[in-house]
């Protein structure tokens, strides 16, 4: 059961601040190419995929850093 509430919780923080970004970097890029602007439009998207990413790598460093206080207190 403890799986399911894994991979809810791994949907639902998905769903809140990933999804916000990756719908404002699919905005912007798109509304900078429909106004003509290639350049500007793929610099936005190598921007937003820096901040994708990093949100994505300091999400995993909590959960890792999370997990292994968890740890330590069980076995204290």
């Amino acid at each position: 059961m403890s799986h399911n509430y894994g991979m809810k919780d791994k949907l639902l923080q998905l769903c809140t601040c990933t999804a916000i970004e990756v719908m404002t970097a699919i905005g912007v890029t798109l509304y900078l190419l429909y106004l003509g602007q290639p350049i500007l439009a793929l610099i936005s998207t190598v921007v937003f995929a820096k901040l994708i990413v990093f949100h994505f790598i300091m999400s995993y460093f909590d959960k890792r850093n999370s997990k292994s206080q968890a740890l330590s207190l069980k076995n204290a």
